[in-house]
């Protein structure tokens, strides 16, 4: 095995410093020292290979068989927070922990790094529910809402959770857009009813009669026996004066038409 390669030099060396007088037992004392040695010093490599070579030596031994575990609990967790797996991580640091008839010195190690862990689990919980509640308001179109909340998100430093960050900054561009498109949207719809609703202002006609002076002056024309009826009456524009149309008109008298007066379209003076 390689580890065992790493440490060879190590171990001979161990072996090469016992005298010919040290039974077996001390031996493999000191391997399990310098395995130690290499636990407190968070080499877990070097540990590793000497509590495995320790248990070649002597596979009776449960302690060291314990150990070795606990060592191995501990690698398989940093692999896994090295993976993105922390879930995983602190699980088998649990179980480094708290093995039975383990090493205090490993288990201090292994409470370490679950302490270590265990803010860092807290965060990414945060991080997430604040994501969520941003994703939920976002399907609402609180488009705006949603973004302060993504922004806020965004500000913290999210270097170790890429995933969310990323996620974050995908959903504030599409809000973005939502926003700007809404935007436009009203601006269209707000242009379009100026244009309906606003009044063409019509065009000033000298000539066009004001509110009732023709029925007025119609009336009386005949009263006074100018024409013989309203439908006999024929209007002819005139003239001009003060920006106001005058009408000369006719009628029929007794059957015959003839010119009867000038009129004011606009105050119904009559003159003729």
């Amino acid at each position: 095995m390689i580890k065992k390669v790493i440490v060879g030099t190590t171990v001979a060396l161990l072996l090469a410093a016992c005298s010919s007088k040290e039974t077996a037992d001390t031996t493999h004392q000191k391997i399990m020292e310098k395995g130690l040695d290499a636990v407190a010093e968070n080499d877990f490599a070097k540990a590793e290979a000497l509590f495995e070579l320790s248990v070649e030596d002597n596979p009776k031994d449960e302690t060291t068989k314990a150990y070795l575990k606990q060592v191995m609990l501990i690698r398989q967790a940093n692999e896994d927070v090295g993976n993105d797996k922390e879930e995983e991580g602190l699980q088998a640091l649990q179980k480094a922990k708290s093995y039975k008839k383990g090493s205090k010195v490993i288990s201090a190690k292994a409470d370490e790094q679950i302490k270590l862990l265990t803010p860092s689990k807290t965060k990414e919980a945060t991080y997430r529910k604040l994501f969520t509640e941003a994703e939920s308001l976002a399907k609402k179109a609180n488009y705006k809402d949603s973004n302060d909340k993504l922004t806020a998100l965004l500000n913290e430093d999210l270097d170790n959770y890429r995933d969310i960050q990323q996620a974050a900054e995908s959903l504030k561009d599409k809000n973005a857009a939502e926003i700007e498109k809404k935007a436009k949207e009203e601006q269209m719809a707000a242009n379009k009813n100026s244009t309906v609703t606003q009044p063409t202002e019509k065009a000033y006609d000298p000539y066009e009669w004001a509110p009732g002076v023709k029925e007025e002056f119609e009336a009386e024309l005949v009263k006074q026996q100018y024409a013989d009826s309203v439908d006999t009456i024929r209007y002819e524009k005139s003239q001009l004066y003060n920006n106001q149309g005058f009408y000369t008109v006719y009628a029929q008298m007794d059957g015959v038409e003839m010119y009867v007066v000038t009129v004011n379209a606009k105050t119904g003076y009559y003159h003729g």
